[in-house]
C-alpha cells in the first residue's frame, strides 16, 4: 500500500493524498478498525445463531466448521479475510502492523472461547484448536474453496478434526489418499522429487534458495529477479537464465520450502533472539502461506495451494510418527499439520506458543 499506488486508483496526487489522509499508518489504521467492526459483528450473528445451543456435539461440531469456512470467503467477509490474512502475515516483521492486527487476533479468539463455553469439554483446547484450524484453513478456502476436490479433502479434514481424530470402524484414510492421488495427477505438477531437481549443486540452487528468502522474508510480491539475484550475489541475467519468469521464481521458491521443511535446506538466518528450530518451522509457513496469499491474486498458483496442503500433510505424519505415534494415518497428519500451521501463524501475530499444547492435545490418544 503506497501514496503513489492509492493515487492512481482514485487520480489524485500523492501529496494530496497525504494532506487529506494524512501519513499511511493513519490509512492502515482506519482500514483495520473498520474491518473489525464489520468482523467483530459478523462473528456476532454466529453466536445469535447458536443461542441456546446447549451441546456441541461432533456432528454440530462438523457443521459449524464447514460452513464458518464457507461463510468467511464470501460476500464482503471475503474482502475482510484477504486483509487479515495479508495482516496477519506481516505482523511478525513489521510492529506496526503486528499492534494493529493483536487485539484483532483477540477478538477472533473471543468467539471460539464463548462458543465453546459450557458446551464441550475442553472447551478452552478445543477454542485454541478450531482458531488455529480455521486459520490456516480459511487462507486455503479463499483460494481453493470452490474446487470440489479440494472440498472432499476440507470435509475429511473436519470430520477428523471434529472426533478429535478418533475413526470409525472403517476408516476414510483410503479415500483420502486415492483423493490426493487423483489430485496430484490433475494438477499437472512436475513428478519425482521437485525440491531436489530444481535446488542441484551451482548457482541454481544459490538463486532459488535466494528466492525461498525473499519469500519468506517479504512475501511473494517482493520476488523479482532483482531481489533474487542481490540477494544471491548473482547478475539479474544469471537469475534470468535458470528461472525466466516470475512464475519459475515462484516455483523456485516453493521448492525452497519444500527443502527446508524436509531438513535438506538451510533457512534464511533467524531474527536475533529467536530459538532456530522455531524459526526453521515459522520460515515453512511464511513461506507456503506467502504462496496462498499471492494465489488469492492470481489463480494460475491455486494448484500450488493444493499442493502445498497435501505435501504438508504427509510431511507432518512422519514426524509425529517419528515421535512415537505410530497409529496415526495420512488424514491425521494432514489435520494435525493444519492446526500445527496455523496457531504458527497466530503466535506470529500476537507471541502465545502453544502450538504443541493443542497437537498433542489434539493426538494424545495414539500415542504408543
Amino acid at each position: 500500500m503506497s501514496f503513489r499506488r492509492l493515487g492512481d486508483d482514485v487520480g489524485a496526487t500523492s501529496g494530496a493524498l497525504a494532506y487529506h489522509l494524512g501519513a499511511k499508518a493513519q490509512i492502515l489504521n482506519e482500514v483495520v478498525t473498520r474491518e473489525r467492526r464489520r468482523d467483530r459483528r459478523w462473528h456476532d450473528e454466529w453466536l445469535e445463531r447458536l443461542e441456546g445451543l446447549e451441546r456441541l456435539d461432533r456432528q454440530a461440531l462438523a457443521a459449524i466448521l464447514e460452513l464458518y469456512l464457507d461463510a468467511l470467503v464470501q460476500g464482503e467477509a471475503r474482502l475482510t479475510q484477504l486483509i487479515w490474512m495479508d495482516l496477519a502475515l506481516r505482523a511478525p516483521r513489521d510492529a506496526e502492523v503486528a499492534a494493529q492486527v493483536a487485539p484483532w487476533l483477540a477478538e477472533r479468539r473471543s468467539f471460539w472461547t464463548r462458543l465453546f463455553e459450557g458446551r464441550i469439554e475442553d472447551a478452552a483446547l478445543w477454542a485454541g484448536v478450531a482458531v488455529a484450524y480455521v486459520t490456516d484453513e480459511g487462507f486455503n478456502s479463499l483460494v481453493v474453496g470452490d474446487d470440489l476436490d479440494y472440498r472432499l479433502l476440507r470435509r475429511m479434514a473436519i470430520d477428523r478434526l471434529s472426533s478429535r481424530l478418533e475413526r470409525d470402524g472403517v476408516g476414510r484414510e483410503p479415500l483420502f489418499s486415492r483423493l490426493v492421488g487423483r489430485m496430484d495427477r490433475r494438477l499437472g505438477l512436475p513428478v519425482g522429487d521437485v525440491a531436489a531437481d530444481a535446488m542441484g549443486p551451482g548457482p541454481r540452487r544459490e538463486a532459488a534458495l535466494a528466492a525461498c528468502y525473499v519469500l519468506v522474508d517479504s512475501g511473494a510480491e517482493a520476488l523479482t529477479h532483482r531481489a533474487v539475484a542481490e540477494r544471491a550475489g548473482l547478475s539479474r541475467s544469471a537469475v534470468g537464465y535458470y528461472f525466466r519468469t516470475a512464475a519459475d521464481l515462484v516455483k523456485a521458491a516453493i521448492s525452497g520450502v519444500y527443502l527446508i521443511a524436509d531438513g535438506r535446506g538451510d533457512p534464511p538466518p533467524a531474527p536475533p533472539g529467536l530459538d532456530p528450530i522455531l524459526w526453521r518451522g515459522q520460515a515453512v509457513v511464511r513461506g507456503e502461506l506467502a504462496v496462498v496469499l499471492a494465489a488469492a491474486r492470481d489463480s494460475a498458483l491455486s494448484p500450488y495451494v493444493i499442493d502445498q496442503r497435501r505435501w504438508r500433510g504427509v510431511n507432518y505424519v512422519r514426524l509425529l510418527r517419528s515421535k512415537g505415534y505410530s497409529g496415526l494415518d495420512a488424514l491425521d497428519g494432514q489435520t494435525a499439520s493444519l492446526v500445527a500451521t496455523g496457531q504458527t501463524v497466530l503466535f506470529g501475530v500476537d507471541g502465545d506458543d502453544r502450538r504443541d499444547l493443542l497437537v498433542n492435545w489434539l493426538i494424545a490418544r495414539h500415542r504408543d
